[in-house]
This record gives structure tokens, sequence and C-alpha cells, in this order.
């Protein structure tokens, strides 16, 4: 019998919020906060940007373990540290993600200065099974599919990082 806690495991990994073992640098480059955007919606499509990146290197290393760029290195702070700890979990358990997640919608939420750009996103998991050591799928049948999630999108040096992702509500979208 599934446990409460593998069930939710289960649902966030379905969902593509999960990577495979790396670990963080521990000279993370600090905010550089003297760069700026030139408008509010250079922000938002800088950050929708990043986070289908994300997406995409997500995807490939699902189909690839080689692929390049690796997912982690779209996330910082708390979604790295999140990633990294359901990526243990999921090496524990012996489950495996595969297919791929997609991007149903984004929507501009708010630009707090001149680092940190937060979107909504709609996520599409519906071709994304979870297979145990057997190969044998083990994906909820009763999974939500497209999943509601507020990401933050913050400067780190020159780059943009995903530095949160959380569900926004229990509603799908």
């Amino acid at each position: 019998m599934m446990t409460r806690w593998t069930g939710t495991l289960l649902l966030a990994l379905a969902t593509g919020a999960l990577l495979t073992g790396c670990t963080p640098d521990a000279s993370e480059p600090t905010p550089t906060p003297t760069l700026s955007f030139s408008s509010d919606e250079d922000a938002f499509a800088a950050a929708e940007a990043t986070y289908r990146a994300y997406v995409d290197a997500l995807n490939e290393a699902r189909a690839d373990d080689a692929a390049s760029p690796a997912p982690i290195d779209f996330l910082s702070g708390e979604a790295l540290e999140t990633e990294l700890e359901t990526a243990r979990q999921l090496d524990a358990l012996g489950l495996t993600v595969r297919g791929d997640t997609r991007i149903a919608a984004v929507t501009p939420v708010e630009r707090t200065g001149n680092d940190t750009v937060t979107i909504e996103v709609c996520l599409d998991s519906a071709d994304t099974m979870i297979y145990d050591t057997n190969g044998d799928d083990v994906t909820p049948p009763t999974r939500e599919t497209r999943l509601r999630l507020t990401v933050d999108v913050t400067r780190i040096g020159d780059t943009l990082a995903i530095a949160r992702s959380d569900r926004t509500s229990e509603e799908p979208c």
C-alpha cells in the first residue's frame, strides 16, 4: 500500500519537478543588483524564456542523461535545494520519470526591483509517466496532469535562475 508521502512524491515527480542527482556548487554567485531590464515586458519575457529553457533541459535529460545544459543549471537557492532532495528521494524509491512536460501557459505576476520576476505557469504533465525498477508504470491513475505554479526567476550575475517554484493552488489550470 502506498503511503500518503509516497503518493505526494509521485505527484510531484510526474509534474516535472524532478531532476537527476547532482550537487550544488558551494560558491553560488550572489545577485548583482546593477543589471536591469529595460521594461516590465522584457523582464517577464526573460523569465518565461528561462523557465521554458529549464523545461526543455528537463525533457532532454529524461531522454538522455548526458543532456546539456543540465536542468539544475537553471536553478538556484530554494528551487535547487528542493530539486536535489527530490532527486535523492526518487533514487531511494527506485523511481524514474519518463516523458515530456509541457508549458500550457505563462502569465506575468509581478516584478520586484531589477532582480526578481514572478510568473504563473500552467504545467502539463499528461505525457509523463513514473516507472519503478522493474519498468512497471506506477503513475497514480488519479493524478492531476495540469498544475498551476508560481515561479520566481532571479538574476544571478549575468544570467537568470529559477529561485522558487510552488504550487499556486489546488485548482488545475
